[in-house]
Parts: C-alpha cells; structure tokens; sequence
C-alpha cells in the first residue's frame, strides 16, 4: 500500500471559488424612491441613488409631496390627478429633473401626491413596493427638531425597506 501521496500535506490548496454563492446573498434593488422637494439641497439624493441604480440596474422613481391646503381632511391624500394646476406644474417639474438628472436606462415613474410628506413617503414605497429609499435630511437637532419634526426620522423609523439618508450641505 502506498500512504506517500495520502500523507503528504497539500500545499497552498485551491481556493474554492464562492462567487457563485454569494451572488445571489446580496439584497436585489430593482426600484429606488427617492422624495424631493425641489430645493437644490433635495437633488443630492440623487447623487446617492443615480449610481445605486446603475450598479443594481434599477429604476428610480421619483416623488414629490404638496402639502393640503389648512382645512383639508388628512383621510382624502392620495394620487393627485395631473389636471390639477399646482399638481401638473410639480409633475412637469419631476419630468425634468428626471430628464436631467436621472439616465435613461434608470428613469421610472414619477408621482405627485397630496398629504403629509412622511405619511405619504411611506404609502407611495409600500404601495410601489420599493427595496430602498433615498432622502435628505436637513440635520436639525435639539429644540428645533423637536417641535418642528423631521420628515426623514419618521420615515427611517417607520419605513419597511432600507433608507440611505443624505445629510443636506
């Protein structure tokens, strides 16, 4: 019996090759919201999110929340229809940023609603069944937090998919 070629160590042994594996243990982005409201500071989101899509080939969709005017019931937020005035006008505004900013390939579908920014953030993702969202935050501590709320802490709290939050500069 020849036990030479059984008891000699190997050496340096071939890595195994685990890519096959772990491609599939990543999370899958197909769709990405990202909320805006038109300030300059806003669009860094999409700074963040446009070569996120790129990387997961996926589509961004982007969102804007009109306030309701006082008075309005909290109950009746919901799709805004584009014949409204104020609603066109910011659903045109979407389209061009979106045109601009957003590459064709990653470009999705772009909504208005009516209501409550976070209320309505987290509707529009749960209903569109988004994998993460992408926002700004202004940075607000103490005090002024406290009273004034931030949108984008109700949503990381509150929110059924991961959210990147951007610290607006």
């Amino acid at each position: 019996m020849n036990l030479s070629a059984e008891s000699k160590p190997r050496k340096n042994p071939a890595p195994r090759a685990v890519m096959g594996r772990v491609k599939f243990s990543y999370p899958r982005i197909r769709c990405i919201l990202v909320p805006l409201d038109f300030s300059g500071k806003s669009r860094q989101a999409l700074r963040y999110a446009t070569p996120l899509a790129q990387k997961f080939s996926a589509k961004i969709v982007l969102l804007h929340v009109l306030l309701p005017a006082r008075g309005a019931k909290r109950e009746a937020p919901g799709f805004v229809p584009v014949t409204q005035p104020v609603a066109k006008s910011a659903h045109h505004r979407l389209e061009e940023m979106a045109h601009t900013l957003v590459p064709p390939a990653q470009r999705g579908a772009n909504y208005v609603r009516i209501g409550v920014p976070a209320d309505e953030i987290l509707a529009t993702a749960s209903k569109l069944d988004v994998d993460i969202i992408v926002l700004t935050t202004h940075g607000r501590s103490g005090l002024k937090r406290f009273f004034v709320g931030s949108t984008a802490e109700q949503v990381m709290h509150q929110a059924g998919c991961p959210v990147l939050s951007v610290r607006r500069q």
